[in-house]
């Protein structure tokens, strides 16, 4: 099997030839990689597309990638936002975000370092009542119009070396925290102050991220979606909210999901197994990173396969700190050899990190986590 069909083969919840050995690779460890400037790579002055440099960094370790492109801005959309960027430092870049829509101005400010790209520091929505309506008629373009020229290039280029899931969107309370100055606590806070406005606004997302997801999979060779939680998820959103406001997302996904009979790959932080039996109704086919405690609750690896197997495929659970960062290759290679033992039969299941590899992971610790990973993950032997 090349790495592109044993990855969607673990996401449809089958046996491949072996487990996928996916570790979640994004800007630190990929730059290292690299060894270029982050600038070239990352950010405002980037002098080549992200799936580049993050595929390399998974063929570099000799990985199944996971490559996730985003929805490019529409015509209309590219009209109204104006950025200005420059270096505050050798690592660390700040652009400035205007926004001009029919509905008011808006302003944001974005960071850009060697560890992350884009992270807003000053967030478009300061006053909900007053600047919501504005991002609203900014973010609600057409879906039909929306560039999907990165998808397509990424789909191309990768090929047979991963797995290409175009990210449709966020779940819903994370929408509205990552636009919002104070974040979720603000955001929390929004839902109960102003329930009526929310609603509509959750009305719209629904529509709207459903024909993303349309036009996405009406237009290229996409083979599985992508949703993130973002900020979404116990603890900080409790499950009685999750499954008022974000449950209903990944169901609006689905539904056009099997239509096209495509896996959905929820990335979901925090808690998941609370969760579990609400993702499966939603109709997600795969979720990651499997966080164990204190970050999740994925205590046993084993049990949540059991309470899965058959109705939903697992990705991730070697922790990114305490094993890969803080442990030894001998470490690594045991942790893998514990995931695989645990939730790798019956297939529906891709090895992966509990989250990103971080800052400073050592690389020779990666390459373990992927050899011992092939030495294991046979399903022939």
């Amino acid at each position: 099997m090349t790495s592109r069909e044993r990855m969607l083969a673990a996401y449809r919840n089958q046996v491949p030839d072996r487990v996928p050995v996916s570790p979640e690779i994004w800007d630190a460890t990929a730059l290292a990689v690299s060894g270029r400037p982050f600038h070239e790579l990352v950010g405002p002055f980037a002098e080549t597309p992200w799936w580049q440099t993050h595929l390399a960094a998974f063929q570099y370790f000799g990985a199944d990638a996971w490559i996730v492109p985003g929805i490019g801005a529409s015509p209309r959309q590219a009209e109204m936002v104006t950025e200005r960027s420059r270096f505050l430092d050798p690592e660390e870049i700040e652009t400035e975000i205007e926004y001009r829509t029919p509905k008011g101005r808006l302003h944001a400010v974005a960071r850009t370092t060697p560890v992350y790209a884009g992270w807003l520091i000053e967030h478009p929505v300061k006053d909900f009542v007053r600047d919501m309506p504005a991002y609203e008629a900014y973010y609600f373009d057409d879906p039909r119009a929306s560039d999907l020229s990165g998808i397509c290039e990424a789909l191309a280029g990768v090929g047979e070396a991963g797995l290409v899931t175009p990210g449709v969107g966020e779940l819903f309370t994370s929408f509205l925290g990552s636009a919002r100055e104070g974040g979720m606590v603000a955001t929390l806070y929004d839902l109960q102050d102003h329930p009526d406005y929310c609603r509509h606004l959750h009305r719209r997302y629904l529509e709207h991220i459903a024909e993303v997801t349309r036009h996405v999979l009406q237009n290229t060779a996409t083979q599985a979606i992508f949703v993130n939680s973002g900020y979404s998820g116990p603890p900080i959103v409790s499950p009685r909210l999750y499954r008022e406001w974000d449950r209903p997302v990944l169901a609006a996904v689905s539904q056009v999901c099997r239509e096209f009979d495509v896996p959905l790959h929820l990335h979901q932080h925090g808690h998941v197994r609370v969760l579990l039996e609400d993702l499966v109704q939603a109709g997600v086919s795969i979720v990651c990173p499997l966080l164990p405690p204190p970050q999740g609750d994925v205590e046993d690896l084993g049990e949540l396969k059991r309470a899965a197997a058959g109705r939903i495929a697992l990705k991730g659970n070697v922790d990114p700190v305490e094993v890969l960062l803080q442990g030894t290759p001998e470490q690594v290679e045991r942790a893998v050899a514990d995931c695989i033992r645990d939730a790798a039969p019956g297939g529906g299941f891709v090895l992966g990190t509990a989250d990103s590899t971080v800052v400073g992971t050592p690389l020779e610790n990666i390459a373990a986590f992927v050899e011992a990973g092939h030495k294991y993950g046979s399903y022939s032997a």
